[in-house]
């Protein structure tokens, strides 16, 4: 079985949905520290030609070292009716907003206690519309998860769910080390790019590594297309 790992991110880059899509099992890592403003509570879309940071706030006062799992949504300085404003601002235009955007609203309506849930969802709901059949983990649900870093932590994960491959984002070479496999198992180990060639945007210039929200409402049927088009594995060890 094929794998990947990563924390829940908020209306995640489309590198992570070209990943979420190859691997057989994708783990949710929940039970490791929250990093604030971080990606797992802001990302970014287009407006008109610029880049802007959509951002859900947290409770962090007296919680340093709370884990991702335990992030509570700040609905004192939270307005979800006006991020959903803003993205309609900015994509009522595209081709596809009739067809997925009310989709999304959706989730973003349902006032989560949890960060965690909100990413989730909206992960879920988005891999639902696409037809993306990948399922899903979150490693707290994971026998002996939470004692574990690095390495170690992910050779744990890929030995408990029995899997044949794990696939990693290339930035985290530097600590796996130079490896063909896991240290202690037969998990191989491949890294992954994901290119960003240019699709069809609102407005003139092309952005790239925005949200998912970008391709799913300009491009739409292509989503698939496009994502595995960027998508290419690259082994450690070549």
């Amino acid at each position: 079985m094929r794998i990947a790992i990563s924390q829940p991110t908020f209306l995640s880059w489309q590198g992570y949905f070209a990943l979420i899509d190859y691997v057989d099992l994708f783990v949710f890592f929940d039970n490791v520290q929250f990093v604030k403003r971080s990606w797992i509570q802001r990302n970014k879309i287009k407006s008109k030609n610029k880049e802007l940071f959509l951002t859900i706030p947290v409770k962090t006062k007296g919680k340093r070292f709370q884990k991702i799992e335990e992030v509570e949504i700040n609905y004192d300085h939270f307005n979800c009716d006006k991020l959903i404003k803003t993205l309609a601002e900015n994509y009522k235009h595209a081709k596809y907003f009739e067809k997925y955007f009310y989709e999304i609203e959706s989730i973003l309506k349902k006032n989560n206690k949890y960060l965690l849930d909100l990413n989730i969802s909206l992960i879920k709901k988005i891999c639902r519309l696409l037809r993306i059949s990948t399922k899903f983990q979150n490693s707290s649900k994971i026998e002996g998860s939470d004692k574990l870093k690095n390495v170690d932590l992910i050779e744990h994960i890929s030995q408990k769910l029995s899997a044949s491959e794990y696939i990693s984002t290339i930035g985290s070479k530097d600590y796996m080390g130079d490896v063909n496999k896991l240290p202690n198992i037969s998990t191989k180990v491949f890294f992954f790019e994901y290119l960003q060639l240019p699709y069809k945007q609102l407005n003139d210039n092309f952005l790239p590594y925005l949200s998912i929200i970008d391709l799913l409402l300009n491009e739409g049927d292509k989503f698939l297309e496009i994502l595995r088009k960027n998508f290419k594995i690259i082994k450690k060890y070549d």
